[in-house]
């Protein structure tokens, strides 16, 4: 079993300073590929097999190429590549434009594989396919005792680059999958109480198949919209937002029992009654920092009927679409208390229409009829108790993303609402001129646990507390504003542009609601004063000490989380965006 010591340790040597991956001779890495059964390997883009040159050496196209390319915009696909990142630009170097990507607008594409060149970008040169624990025990000493840099990756549906880095050793969990378990009465180990019905879930699993689990077995789970979404990883770690957030809480306040290995390699079982302090850490603290989850048990809470609200409306007016979002912001204290959860899209396609899909159990069909969104002309749809459905995101895109949570007082009166709406509106127009494709340039997601009452063990202070920021527990939004743009577009310049325009476009917001912070997982990768957005300055002090006394030497480090050091080579692709 592992204790927290005394916190009284300094971090004694700077990750900028770490040993590049091509430092170490083919011995050393024959002997550690053999302490993890042959599970070593060369990380390569996703799209790598379609192109003529590959990292400066010439290459026949791979057999795979047409696989890759009917994948490339498929996130059920790109999961299942190393190398494969939701957003292209994570897999890029986006400082000097080398990367390795095929045209959304070409489908296939095979212009740019002869016009072009791959380049590694991002993606770790070395990775290990986690298959047991014993895998990631063996990857993190072998990273400790050569110096080298490590990073942890999924799914690849990381939006702030956490999961890839040039120069590093990978450590991929996709693949660690055990039997899913519905656990009676579970009783986290070292406690004495039951804390209800949980299932528990390995590293890699994705929400799809935990929704069908789970389903079968008449409970549900909170969880993320897409499928492809990893469980236990970044989502948890962030805080983890769901459609039934309002209701039962966020990830965090689910997770009853995680299992992870810490940097030191030790393989640790955390709860609220033992090692309390990483069960806090990891529960908020951000991903790829404090250890490497490999099992998780959430509640299973008992299938209950929803109501779901579904609407399309016609936004080619902006005049429409302003009047949408004044009639959501005016209604969202009321509807917050009605129950619902969801997500509201103003705008979406280049501004041709609007969409949302909202649920709730607390109220009948008849009273989720009486919703006052009608005054706009569109396609309405009110449907009765069943499950919700969800969304799979596929593209070939890179992005940049901004977001803030919304706190309640802010909808509480009339200035306030217009004031809201006005900015709101802003930051939608801003998304459609200067981007190449305004596809979801703001997204109003209704997933703060607004109706959910917190544990009193999970309270500040308390040995369930969480280390995500207190204003998740006062907000009723998290807005998000997105910029897209083409894989293939790698200059520098121009991708610093978009990035800067993201980051400018959220700064009204940030200035109306000083008191607020962000959502870690879909924040803004520049965030200004990120220790206080992403936690409050409590709960980072704390975090800081955790981290000082886990991982001495900052081997798990990821761009503006808990211990960040700027000068860090994992970082040297990042856009330079002012602050």
């Amino acid at each position: 079993m592992y204790f927290l010591g005394i916190l009284s340790l300094a971090v004694t040597a700077s990750a900028g300073s770490r040993a590049s991956i091509a430092s170490l001779n083919q011995e050393k890495w024959d002997a550690f590929n053999s302490t993890i059964s042959g599970r070593l390997h060369n990380g390569q883009p996703m799209l790598a097999p379609c192109f003529y040159r590959y990292n400066g050496q010439s290459q026949r196209p791979g057999a795979e190429c047409s696989t890759v390319q009917k994948n490339k915009g498929a996130s059920e696909s790109i999961v299942d590549y190393f190398g494969g990142y939701q957003y292209v630009n994570w897999a890029s170097c986006q400082s000097t434009g080398q990367s390795c990507a095929l045209s959304f607008f070409l489908n296939p594409d095979y212009i740019t594989p002869l016009a072009s060149q791959c380049y590694q970008g991002s993606v770790p040169s070395k990775y290990v396919d986690v298959r047991e624990v014993r895998d990631v025990q063996e990857a993190l000493n072998f990273a400790t005792e050569n110096n080298i840099r490590v990073v942890i990756k999924n799914t690849g549906h990381d939006y702030k680059g956490r999961s890839s880095a040039p120069d590093a050793l990978g450590i991929w969990t996709h693949n660690y999958t055990p039997a899913l378990k519905l656990e009676k009465g579970f009783v986290p180990e070292g406690c004495s109480a039951p804390v209800g019905d949980v299932i528990t879930f390995g590293a890699g699993q994705m929400f799809g198949p935990l929704y069908d689990f789970a389903h079968k077995n008449k409970v549900r789970v909170v969880g993320g919209t897409s499928q492809t979404v990893g469980a236990a990883g970044g989502w948890l770690t962030g805080g983890g937002h769901s459609i039934l957030s309002n209701e039962l809480g966020l990830g965090v306040d689910n997770a009853q029992q995680i299992r992870a290995v810490l940097p030191n390699g030790t393989y640790i079982t955390a709860n609220r009654c033992q090692n309390t302090d990483v069960f806090f850490a990891l529960r908020g603290g951000g991903g790829g920092t404090f250890g490497v989850v490999m099992e998780v048990s959430t509640l299973a809470h008992p299938d209950k009927p929803m109501v779901m609200a579904r609407f399309t409306i016609p936004t080619l007016n902006p005049g429409n679409i302003e009047q949408l979002i004044s009639i959501l912001v005016d209604n969202a204290e009321k509807w917050a208390d009605e129950g619902f959860g969801g997500y509201v899209y103003p705008g979406l396609a280049t501004g041709f229409y609007s969409t949302a899909l909202l649920a709730t159990s607390k109220l009948s069909e008849a009273g989720a009829r009486e919703m006052n969104i009608t005054t706009v002309p569109g396609i309405y749809d009110i449907v009765g108790p069943g499950a919700t459905s969800l969304l799979s995101n596929a593209n070939n895109l890179g992005a940049a993303m901004s977001s803030r949570l919304i706190p309640r007082h802010y909808f509480q009166d009339q200035s306030s609402r217009a004031k809201l709406s006005s900015i709101l509106y802003d930051i939608f127009r801003a998304g459609q001129t200067n981007t190449q494709i305004p596809v979801l340039p703001l997204q109003l997601n209704l997933v703060a646990p607004a109706s959910y009452k917190l544990l009193e063990s999970d309270k500040p202070g308390g040995p369930g507390a969480s280390s995500i920021t207190p204003v998740w527990r006062e907000s009723l939004w998290h807005v998000i504003h997105t910029r897209e743009w083409d894989g293939t577009t790698t200059s520098s310049p121009t991708v610093q542009r978009y990035w800067q325009a993201t980051h400018d476009a959220m700064r009204p917001l940030r200035e109306f609601t000083p008191d607020s912070g962000a959502y870690i997982n879909e924040a803004d990768t520049f965030e200004p004063n990120f220790e206080e957005s992403f936690w409050g300055a409590e709960n980072y002090a704390r975090l800081m000490e955790i981290k000082r006394d886990i991982d001495l030497d900052n081997l798990l480090t990821v761009h503006q989380g808990v211990g960040y050091e700027e000068d860090d080579k994992r970082y040297q692709c990042y856009p330079d965006v002012a602050v």
